[in-house]
């Protein structure tokens, strides 16, 4: 029934998006917007004495454009930033980046070990249960909303099981 709802609230907020896309007057856009969904938007409640937390989502592009993600904000924290892992010199390490490409017809998913957002200076507790608005900005200055579900470390846990499988970008 969740699964659902937040299928229907990410359509509703896809068509909200494209809706006001169109409607965006002075030029035509034509096939150069991308159409981009989010699933399973999700960020950690913050554990006893940490600063920090995370959050994790897949975005998946419809359209035959690129799109860049160069921002995000959670309402109540008070910074959010794009963090990837990489491997460097046979170790796991993680930094900040300024953007991530969606190609066009491809999904980015913000997961352990690979993209996440790092999220800091709660403003008012993350309880679990809640959910709150996730804006997502791009470079083309479209902006997307939705809704993150607030989450224990044991529900983060059991839904990131490693993969077996690997991808090469």
């Amino acid at each position: 029934m969740t699964k659902q709802f937040f299928s229907m609230a990410s359509a509703l907020m896809l068509g909200l998006f494209t809706s006001s896309l169109a409607a965006h007057s002075g030029h035509e856009h034509g096939s150069d917007v991308a159409v981009l969904e989010v699933t399973n938007a999700q960020v950690r409640e913050f554990l006893p004495a940490n600063t920090a937390t995370v959050g994790y989502l897949t975005l998946i592009n419809h359209s035959g454009t690129n799109a860049t993600l160069t921002k995000a904000t959670i309402d109540g924290l008070g910074r959010v930033e794009i963090h990837e892992h990489s491997h460097v010199d046979g170790m796991m390490k993680m930094q900040q980046v300024e953007s991530v490409v969606i190609k066009a017809h491809e999904s980015v998913s913000f997961q352990p070990g690979g993209y996440h957002l790092m999220a800091f200076e709660p403003l008012e507790p993350l309880k679990v249960g809640q959910e709150r608005k996730l804006t997502l900005y791009f470079s083309d200055g479209n902006r997307l909303f939705t809704n993150a579900q607030v989450v224990s470390l044991e529900t983060q846990a059991k839904q990131s099981k490693p993969s077996t499988q690997h991808a090469h970008h």
